[in-house]
């Protein structure tokens, strides 16, 4: 039976996919809906507005991207340039990637305030305006609540709540007051979900999701031109994981920290190219929809019975009494997690208190001391 619906999980995300319209999965929990609350993200087959001849041409059209170095955000850069469009992206440090070459890579640190008006002065003083704003810079901290560092959960949330709502007050006066004007995010399928140890960053996505909501009430009946939509990847092959911050720094690169590396290349994750495709089709999307998801077969078929319990069951009854595949996942991420964790290395000890940080650690992969 598990199997049947697994196969069964796998056409209908197929079908959706080829169709580009959303699915209701009925097996896991009775009256789930979760599918018909978002559009599934197209990634594999030409845009539905291809056939009709409505494709919005971007050429012309100036494309701000944070986070543009590497992975999702660098692919979506390459491809809304292939596309035709002036297209600017933003990394903590531009001069590291010398093979940027199709589009521009400025700097940005996320967490100043000088830095991100000194980043949309220059986009407006060079192109004069941002069609479409794409924030997808982000940061990645292992840490449980007991143990984690409050200073790098505080530093997340500002890179990842703190820094989207800067660039958005920022770039709001450079965008078209009429016709065409976008602001996509990058959130998360664990906007949805808490998953344990990903304290800072399941919070931060939680709180993306809110701010798209509130944006979308402060603009009810047509108040504003700009649409805010959102796109929620689970696993993606990127930087994520070697860039990540461990709750426990002494664990960087060691082979406690492989099975982690592991589950950004495995069979369940998608390709940054993938994802890049994704935010292009939103991109020329005549009439986008507000949230996407994008997963493979294998991610909709392992998330999705954990999702509908989650919507459709008291908490007690969801935390309390989890079907099988629940604890299965569940117990999977808390065992991967708590390998990058000092709880692991604390003699059994289960609150060994957050890790140090220190000059040694800057370089590594880590923010290095808090300043």
């Amino acid at each position: 039976m598990k199997v049947i619906w697994i196969i069964a999980v796998g056409l209908l995300a197929a079908c959706a996919q080829a169709q580009n319209v959303n699915y209701t999965i009925q097996e896991t929990v009775p009256g789930c809906n979760i599918l018909d609350t978002f559009a599934i993200a197209n990634y594999s087959h030409p845009p539905a507005c291809a056939t009709s001849g409505t494709c919005v041409n971007m050429t012309g059209k100036v494309v701000l991207i944070t986070g543009a170095s590497t992975g999702m955000g660098r692919a979506s850069a390459e491809r809304l340039a292939q596309a035709g469009a002036t297209v600017v992206g933003t990394s903590r440090y531009p001069w590291l990637y010398h093979d940027v070459t199709t589009f521009q890579l400025w700097q940005l640190e996320y967490t100043s305030d000088d830095s991100v008006k000194q980043l949309v002065s220059r986009v407006g003083a060079t192109y004069g305006k941002i069609d479409f704003l794409y924030l997808n810079a982000g940061r990645q901290y292992v840490g449980e609540i007991a143990n984690s560092d409050l200073r790098q959960v505080e530093l997340t949330i500002n890179s990842m709540v703190m820094g989207h709502l800067k660039v958005i007050q920022a770039a709001l006066p450079l965008m078209p007051k009429t016709g065409y004007a976008r602001i996509l995010q990058t959130s998360s399928v664990e906007s949805q979900i808490g998953a344990p140890g990903y304290l800072p960053y399941t919070i931060s996505k939680w709180a993306m999701q809110a701010m798209q909501e509130v944006w979308l009430t402060e603009h009810l009946g047509g108040k504003s031109n700009i649409i805010y939509s959102s796109i929620l990847p689970g696993t993606v092959n990127s930087s994520l994981p070697q860039k990540a911050v461990y709750g426990c720094p002494e664990l960087y690169n060691s082979q406690a920290a492989q099975p982690w590396y592991n589950s950004y290349t495995g069979s369940m994750v998608l390709q940054p190219e993938q994802i890049g495709e994704a935010v292009y089709q939103i991109a020329i999307d005549p009439q986008p929809r507000l949230r996407y998801l994008a997963m493979n077969d294998q991610q909709y078929a392992t998330l999705i019975p954990v999702w509908c319990r989650r919507q459709r069951l008291p908490m007690e009854q969801w935390y309390d009494m989890a079907a099988p595949e629940e604890q299965a996942w569940f117990q999977g991420e808390w065992t991967e997690n708590t390998q990058l964790n000092c709880s692991a290395h604390c003699n059994g000890t289960e609150f060994c208190g957050a890790a140090p940080m220190g000059e040694q650690y800057t370089g590594t992969y880590t923010i290095g001391p808090y300043k």
